[in-house]
């Protein structure tokens, strides 16, 4: 039964499929009360698995400090490029969908603010790809223990079956021996029955004999008696 509900959860797990590449967009977010620029990307996901698919892809970035509302990247490295100032990022519940948002605040950044734009816009746009990317492989791991535990059944089943066929043809043999055992049975209690009754026929006229000879036994003792 656990089996059954199994394959009937990969059966209807949606698989995501996507006509269309990544869009990435230029937005504000607000950060410690201030507006902060930077870009964010629609995902088709709840907003507690993008954030803890956000939280583990900006691990390889920087340092990061993970708050309800934000992460704080701190000495990213993005592009070729390592900056020393922090970037933000945040998830937020847009219907059905949610957005996940990378960027800076530029009166942290000063002058610096306008290089870091377009690392920035990759940032995301690597962080969307990549996100979809481990949904699909999580997926693809699932159809792959699936057929696994098919392949295993199989197997077992493959097996199964040779051992029935097995047990099959021994039946047979031992059915066809036992059919031969029973013909030599019949045969030979034909054979005895037959002897059986020789034998009483034997016992009937050696009873007759014996009884005609005790007869004469007795004959000769009366005569014996009688000499004086």
């Amino acid at each position: 039964m656990r089996l059954k509900m199994f394959f009937l959860f990969i059966l209807l797990t949606p698989v995501l499929v996507f006509s269309q590449s990544v869009k990435v967009k230029k937005e504000t977010s607000r950060i410690n009360g201030e507006n902060a620029e930077g870009y964010e990307v629609i995902l088709q996901a709840s907003e507690e698995d993008v954030k803890q698919s956000l939280s583990k892809f900006l691990k390889g970035v920087g340092k990061i400090k993970v708050s309800d509302e934000m992460i704080t990247i701190h000495g990213a490295t993005l592009g070729s490029k390592k900056y020393t100032l922090p970037v933000y990022s945040n998830a937020r519940q847009l219907g059905n969908l949610t957005v996940a948002w990378i960027g800076i605040n530029s009166k942290e950044w000063g002058k610096e603010a306008g290089s870091v734009g377009k690392d920035l816009e990759n940032l995301t746009y690597d962080f969307g790809v990549n996100f979809y990317r481990q949904k699909i492989q999580m997926q693809i791991d699932e159809s792959l223990r699936a057929l696994q535990i098919v392949e295993k059944q199989q197997s077992r089943l493959t097996n199964q079956n040779k051992d029935l066929l097995n047990k099959i043809e021994n039946n047979k043999r031992d059915k066809i021996q036992l059919e031969k055992s029973l013909d030599l049975n019949k045969g030979e209690m034909e054979t005895l029955s037959k002897k059986l009754a020789e034998n009483r026929q034997g016992q009937d006229s050696i009873a007759i004999a014996a009884a005609q000879i005790k007869k004469v036994v007795e004959m000769h003792q009366e005569s014996q008696r009688k000499v004086h």
